[in-house]
C-alpha cells in the first residue's frame, strides 16, 4: 500500500471517518466512545462481505485488541475543485459544482458571493474563485 497505518491516537481522532482493513478485507467507520467501558478505544464498524451473493456480516471490532492495521481513505470528495462556469439556455453565467453541478455553491449573503468551502449539496470540497479584479490587485501588490 505504500503508507503506514496509523497510530492508536490517529484512530482516536478519526472517530467518524473511513478507514480501509485490509486484515478484515473491509472498509468501515472509526467509533471511538468517549464514556463508559470502551472510552478512548477505538473499534472498525463495517460490514463484510464474503461471497458475490450480497449478503454482509456487520461487524465492530476493537483495533487495538485485534491488533489490526488501519489505513486512512482520501476521498475524491476531499480533492479541492474549482467550481465550473455554465451558461444556462438565457445565456446568463452562473458557478456551478464540478461533482454534482449545483449552482446553490455560494453564500449570497457575502461580500463578492463567497464560494462556500464544501458544495451543500454533494460535500464536494471547492477551492475559492478569484475574480479578475482581485488577481489584479494582488499581482500589483
Amino acid at each position: 500500500m505504500g503508507e503506514k497505518p496509523l497510530t492508536t491516537e490517529e484512530l482516536r481522532q478519526m472517530a467518524g471517518q473511513p478507514v480501509w482493513c485490509p486484515d478484515e478485507e473491509a472498509y468501515g467507520i472509526v467509533m471511538c466512545d468517549k464514556i463508559g467501558q470502551w472510552a478512548g478505544i477505538p473499534f472498525l464498524h463495517g460490514v463484510w462481505y464474503g461471497n458475490d451473493d450480497g449478503v454482509g456480516v456487520e461487524f465492530n471490532h476493537n483495533i487495538i485488541g485485534r491488533k489490526l492495521k488501519c489505513y486512512r481513505v482520501i476521498s475524491e470528495k476531499e480533492t479541492a475543485k474549482l467550481p465550473e462556469e455554465k451558461v444556462d439556455g438565457f445565456g446568463d453565467s452562473r458557478m456551478v459544482c464540478p461533482n454534482c453541478g449545483q449552482a446553490a455553491i455560494a453564500n449570497l449573503y457575502r461580500k463578492c458571493r463567497e464560494i462556500y468551502p464544501y458544495c451543500p449539496w454533494c460535500g464536494q470540497k471547492l477551492q475559492e474563485v478569484q475574480d479578475e479584479t482581485e488577481k489584479e490587485n494582488q499581482q500589483a501588490e
